[in-house]
């Protein structure tokens, strides 16, 4: 299961760059370059998000001995999401610059995207919730539904900025990015969390 996902992921997150494209155009290369400015930042958003939801994954992964159906169908609705993801970023590069409603629409479609992907987690941990016995020994049934919890509010945090970006798309995108990052810091730590418990385990 992990494998396939990197390799969903992997194709997703490459696609994201095939869309920045410069147009058409005589005009100096310089001013074209500038001014795909929101393509670059579409992929600066979307590349974070695939990078957080990989970094996640793998965290999750490193809890789970084994899955079950309900489990299965949670981690396909990540990836329904995932391989979805590069047609909302090319909306929102071609239409954030528009101002208006199409950017405040294309912004929002982008974020209500990503409050999807974080409800698959909500499904994914409520897997785990009901059948405690799929987590490796040493953690305990509390984990799921602290982070089932967590999944919940994030999809809230994301359909609110959904509704920021409907109006205000910039500071809903700046919202977004630092949401990302801090949300990447405690998946980056916990390979090294599984590793340290794995060796009080040997030991």
């Amino acid at each position: 299961m992990e494998a396939f996902s990197d390799g969903v992921m992997a194709i997703a997150i490459t696609l994201l760059v095939i869309e920045i494209r410069l147009p058409e155009s005589q005009d100096d290369l310089l001013k074209q370059l500038l001014g795909l400015w929101p393509s670059y930042l579409a992929y600066l958003g979307s590349f974070a998000t695939i990078g957080v939801i990989w970094l996640t994954h793998h965290a999750f992964f490193a809890r789970i001995r084994q899955v079950n159906g309900p489990l299965q169908v949670g981690n396909l609705l990540v990836l329904l999401c995932v391989a979805f993801l590069p047609f909302p970023t090319t909306v929102l590069a071609h239409h954030l610059e528009d101002g208006g409603r199409n950017a405040g629409v294309a912004t929002a479609f982008y974020f209500l995207t990503a409050a999807v992907q974080a409800g698959a987690w909500v499904v994914m941990w409520s897997a785990v919730r009901r059948d405690p016995t799929l987590l490796r020994p040493g953690y305990p049934a509390t984990v799921a539904r602290t982070e089932t919890r967590q999944a919940a509010i994030g999809f809230v945090a994301l359909a609110a900025i959904a509704v920021i970006g409907l109006f205000v798309p910039i500071a809903a995108l700046t919202f977004y990015l630092v949401a990302v990052v801090g949300y990447a810091l405690p998946a980056m730590a916990w390979p090294r969390h599984t590793r340290s418990r794995a060796g009080r385990a040997s030991d």
